[in-house]
């Protein structure tokens, strides 16, 4: 598989883990310095983002996405994701975002990890 489809299906799998509320595998893609950065402007690190999930400050229920755009230049990579996604942040009700998460890759021991995440709103 190339880097750039490896990528995006880091970008997947990390959604569905998120509702799945699978820590294992989000563990797995983020890395160790990772960093969210909430449309609040809130920083969230990966181990914030992981208890959010697994309390359920964070709940997220479905993800469609509409599209994935991916460079890379040599080890590190960007990644613009649209996402159609059903969540209840912060236990608010339940209802449709249409999440733009700007990632940062790195590819680490031949393996990419996502560093940092911007999201916003589109």
């Amino acid at each position: 598989m190339k880097d750039e489809e490896i990528i995006k299906e880091l970008y997947k799998k990390l959604c569905k883990a998120s509702i799945d509320k699978d820590l294992k595998t989000i563990d797995e893609i983020l890395s160790e310095d990772y960093v969210l950065i909430h449309m609040t402007g809130m920083h969230q690190s990966k181990e914030e983002y992981m208890l959010s999930v697994k309390e359920g400050e964070l709940k997220y229920f479905e993800s469609v996405h509409d599209s994935i755009e991916v460079n890379i230049n040599n080890d590190k990579a960007s990644l613009i994701g649209k996402t159609k996604t059903l969540a209840s942040p912060s236990k608010m009700s339940a209802s449709w975002w249409r999440l733009k998460q700007d990632m940062t890759l790195e590819k680490r021991n031949d393996k990419w990890v996502i560093v940092k995440t911007v999201a916003s709103m589109y």
